[in-house]
């Protein structure tokens, strides 16, 4: 062979490894992402919620994903605060949940409030629940809007879980607009992030509609992951719940409407 030739099969080999290219032999894993309309009522979200873990275990989902504070509401949008907030009943609602992906054996990661203390304002977090119904571990929003920290303590720490031999990483709303919170996890091997948002129950268009969406591609092509990212659906949704490939292109679920969106992987890097 030619030393042109060489160097030709060396640089393309190269380019489809860095993308994280099929490998045949790897074991399956399909992902379910949500969008439904987040209200501040905690018993409400949870009927969606225990409804689209039943639905994508009956569809073989893997795990299923659900939207930033998908149970609890977001303030100040959906309730004015937490003062006197209902913690019991968003524990009984949380083990219910946990409960039913046991039963389902899916993991699930669930949008929703961490209680610290007395006195100190909550965590904005994602539970990550196994499929033995047990809270593995937690990522707490780390990068808070000035909104944000009228009602939120900022996390301190990345969460990775490894599934099917798929590194995964999760990231909540805000930290789109940081690339270093992308570039953490990029270090750490992770190929497929799975980003909770909340942007919604808005009067009506905002500059959002174009700005995270732009984000979440570019984020994508930037780290060569593939961006699963959801939303509330709750009129007015700045855009839909959506998955982003590494080449940037991105398939959507349709805006304002509650539905799931499912990902088998390993996945092609490219659009086709």
């Amino acid at each position: 062979m030619k030393a042109g030739a060489v160097k030709f099969v060396l640089l393309a080999a190269i380019f489809l490894a860095s993308f994280g290219g099929k490998d045949n032999s790897q074991e399956k894993l399909k992902i379910a992402t949500c969008q439904f309309p987040v209200s501040g009522d905690i018993k409400s979200n949870a009927d969606y919620i225990k409804r689209f873990i039943a639905e994508a275990a009956a569809n073989k989902a893997d795990i299923v994903h659900f939207s930033e504070a998908a149970l609890t509401g977001y303030p100040p949008k959906d309730i004015s605060s937490f003062e006197n907030f209902n913690w019991a009943e968003l524990r009984a609602q949380t083990h219910e949940i946990m409960s039913l992906a046991r039963e389902h054996h899916i993991w699930v990661v669930l949008g929703s409030a961490h209680f610290i203390s007395e006195g100190e304002k909550p965590l904005n977090c994602l539970y990550i629940i196994s499929d033995e119904g047990k809270i593995i571990d937690r990522y707490d929003k780390s990068m808070l809007t000035g909104g944000d920290l009228k009602y939120y303590t900022p996390g301190d720490h990345i969460a990775i879980l490894e599934l099917k031999g798929f590194k995964l990483g999760f990231l909540i709303c805000y930290d789109s607009c940081f690339p270093e919170m992308y570039n953490i996890y990029r270090h750490k091997g992770v190929k497929i992030m799975l980003h909770s948002f909340y942007n919604a129950h808005h009067e009506g268009k905002t500059i959002l509609d174009e700005i995270i969406p732009a984000e979440i591609r570019v984020r994508a092509s930037d780290n060569l992951m593939w961006v699963v990212a959801n939303n509330s659906s709750r009129d007015y949704s700045s855009w839909p719940t959506c998955i982003a490939r590494p080449d940037g292109s991105l398939q959507s679920l349709e805006r304002g409407v509650p539905g799931i969106l499912y990902r088998e992987f390993p996945d092609d890097d490219r659009t086709k």
